[in-house]
């Protein structure tokens, strides 16, 4: 487990230009927007920020989610260490397991990061709880994008994953409000929008930040979505195993 953890470690920074873009996008986009996005009233502009700061965080998270647990994933596939692990005696949830801890590892950067711009640069204020039990929201409903992704590695074209993922990325981002409120859209877009689950993630996470409410239908909803998507790759592996 320590040797397969050590060996991500390695991966992880190999890839540091992948773990930079997906933090580094996020955070430019966050810094540029609250500061063209003017309102009259102070208070509406300071829930604005914030609200900009969670969505932003959670649009980090799905880059990794999204490109780096699939592209890896499909790399060890391809390169045939994935088939070595199946055959050595080592249990491949330990695998699982490390890959994993190195997507939490991106995950925690992309909170702390972010809520470290926020805090710091762009004056966001919260309670420590609420500080706390935000970002453990995130990582918690950051489960539906790596199903996602977990989805997108049964397409054995890398190219054509790449693809299908950038794809997923910026829909997600853009119906699920993550750039801009969803209530600008016109309401048939709107009633789009609110079938996706990023949307009931930045609901979630911003509703609690802001009202602290719970939205525990918006919870239910991701997390329903998580079992779906985990669902169907596993009957995708299945069959791809028996033929």
């Amino acid at each position: 487990m320590k040797a397969l953890i050590q060996v991500e470690s390695i991966k992880l920074s190999r890839s540091l230009g992948v773990f930079l873009l997906s933090i580094g996008m996020p955070v430019i986009f966050f810094l540029i927007f609250s500061s063209t996005v003017q309102f009259d009233d102070a208070a509406m502009q300071k829930a604005f920020i914030q609200s900009y700061m969670l969505t932003m965080t959670g649009f980090s998270m799905s880059g990794f989610a999204l490109f780096t647990f699939p592209m890896m994933l499909a790399e060890d596939r391809n390169n045939s260490w994935l088939t070595f692990i199946q055959h050595s005696p080592l249990p491949i949830w330990q695998y699982y397991f490390s890959k994993i801890v190195r997507v939490l590892l991106c995950f925690v950067s992309s909170i702390a990061i972010v809520f470290a711009v926020g805090g710091l640069v762009k004056g966001v204020e919260m309670t420590a709880q609420e500080w706390v039990i935000s970002a453990l929201l995130l990582l918690v409903t950051s489960i539906v994008f790596l199903a996602i992704g977990l989805l997108l590695v049964q397409i054995q074209s890398e190219q054509t994953m790449s693809v299908v993922a950038n794809l997923l990325y910026f829909v997600l981002a853009i119906m699920g409000g993550s750039w801009m409120p969803v209530s600008l859209f016109p309401d048939w877009v709107q009633r789009i929008c609110k079938l996706m689950p990023s949307y009931h993630v930045n609901q979630l996470v911003t509703t609690y930040a802001q009202e602290g409410d719970f939205l525990w239908k918006s919870l239910l909803i991701v997390l329903g979505y998580a079992i779906i998507f985990f669902g169907i790759t596993l009957v995708m592996n299945r069959k791809s195993e028996q033929q």
